[in-house]
């Protein structure tokens, strides 16, 4: 009789327990009732007087009830998570995404298989989903590990090629640099968040999503409702997704000719304008010339044969080193960048920024994602010819038919890395964007990617260029 009694006891209070908690879900809508991708939902208890933020790819806000029975225990609040690096395994460099929900100083060290560590930094981070680089010299297998207030978190990377030092960089928020960053933490992978604000069945909440949609982010319309249960609550955004012109030659300006008199055809991808091929011009837009190279450079603007082959021009363009591209300008973070360096009259050599704005906007439309993941959209960019094939689903190799839904025909021209490398399998793009003194951003497609990666490169090597109309 004890035994069952206590039993009871158990199931009772384990019930009770259950009830004083409401979990809310969040998904949202545009005005097409097609789903919309959301950033953040803001969350606002009117009659408590808090307000909490949850950031992609959190949609679960877990609230406690503060009325009840005082002594029954709940699970402790999750302040810390790392998402698996991606790609991973990698060659040189690959990126983190860290999740913290108290503010203050984290410590990140990298070891390698032996306990020995590589690299380590501590930096001071607000609540939210943060974003490193890595950069490791040597390959093998390494383990990085997030601590902070007696928390830890832990992943193994596995390091295929090194390149010249360990490095760890941070980028920013996810908020602010979207998903258009190499890694996007897939939400099954995420920690759902419970809010240690007081809250009690029937407080008066408001809900706020926000989202990218056309090339920016928009607000929803508002839901203020009484809060009693557990609910899948709908955000409804006002707009429509997507841009009727995509993938269509820009409006106005279906085709832009360069100095050389090479003419080429452009794509309307949401509010942007681009090139739909990559530049292969022998000269600036003023008349001065861009020499031919035999060696790398990181003064001297020179333009390369993709893959050493006079041939590939007409179809893959030149590569240029970062002195080519820019010209006589300096580097810009700008949206527009306002650097026209190599680019005709009218256009000008995108900021990172506007690289991103692209990768938002694609990621952000349902019928250039494959597979159900916002992250998986370089087939969408990629061309349909000159990959080599491979065989997991959703990469730009596997079916390359099925690529190019947004026009943009991303070729894999390759590089010059002294030596040439890549042709067939990559696809390197150039910004005005630099990150240091010695190296600028790119983006990056391959074969056997399924998103596109941003990374940086030595301004001495030579990748393509495509132009965005002013």
């Amino acid at each position: 009789m004890k035994r069952l009694l206590s039993f009871l006891v158990v199931i009772l209070i384990s019930t009770i327990a259950f009830a004083q908690s409401v979990t809310l879900t969040f998904t949202a809508k545009d005005a097409a009732n097609q789903h919309v991708q959301l950033n953040r939902v803001s969350i606002t208890n009117l009659t408590k007087g808090w307000q909490e933020t949850i950031y992609w790819p959190d949609t679960t806000l877990t609230m406690q009830n503060g009325t009840g029975i005082a002594d029954v225990e709940t699970p402790g609040r999750v302040s810390l998570q790392m998402s698996q690096n991606n790609p991973n395994p990698f060659t040189g460099t690959t990126e983190v995404n860290l999740m913290v929900t108290s503010e203050g100083t984290v410590a990140l060290d990298i070891a390698d298989i032996n306990g020995r560590i590589v690299v380590a930094n501590d930096y001071a981070l607000q609540p939210g989903f943060h974003q490193f680089r890595i950069t490791l010299a040597t390959a093998g297998t390494y383990v990085m590990t997030a601590r902070q207030n007696g928390q830890t978190s832990s992943i193994k990377m596995v390091c295929n090629g090194g390149t010249d030092a360990n490095k760890m960089e941070y980028i920013g928020t996810v908020e602010t640099h979207g998903r258009a960053s190499l890694q996007s933490p897939k939400s099954q992978n995420a920690p759902k968040y419970t809010t240690t604000h007081p809250f009690t069945f029937g407080d008066q909440m408001e809900y706020v999503g926000y989202a990218s949609i056309n090339g920016s982010e928009a607000e929803s319309r508002h839901v203020t409702q009484e809060q009693n249960a557990s609910q899948t609550i709908v955000l409804q955004f006002a707009e429509t997704v997507g841009n009727p012109y995509d993938g269509q030659p820009c409006s106005g300006a279906a085709t832009v000719t360069d100095i050389d008199n090479n003419t080429y055809n452009t794509v309307q991808i949401g509010n942007q304008c681009w090139m739909k091929e990559n530049l292969r011009t022998t000269q600036y837009a003023d008349g001065t010339s861009i020499a031919f190279g035999s060696s790398t450079s990181t003064t001297t603007a020179y333009r390369y044969y993709p893959n050493n082959d006079q041939s590939n021009v007409p179809t893959y363009g030149y590569l240029y080193n970062w002195p080519a591209v820019m010209g006589n300008s300096s580097t810009s973070s700008a949206n527009p960048s306002g650097v026209q360096g190599i680019c005709p009259t009218g256009w000008h050599v995108p900021s990172d920024a506007e690289w991103t704005q692209l990768t938002d906007y694609v990621s952000s439309q349902s019928q250039y994602v494959c597979g159900g993941d916002s992250a998986y959209i370089a087939k969408a960019l990629a061309s349909t010819t000159g990959w080599n094939s491979y065989t997991v689903t959703c990469v730009v190799g596997n079916n390359p038919s099925n690529n190019n839904a947004t026009g943009f025909s991303a070729l894999p021209a390759g590089g010059y890395l002294s030596p040439y490398e890549a042709f067939g399998y990559r696809a390197y793009f150039w910004s005005a964007s630099e990150d240091n003194d010695y190296i600028a951003y790119t983006r990056v497609l391959g074969y056997q990617y399924a998103a596109v990666y941003k990374s940086d490169y030595y301004k001495d090597y030579a990748f393509s260029v495509r132009c965005v109309r002013d």
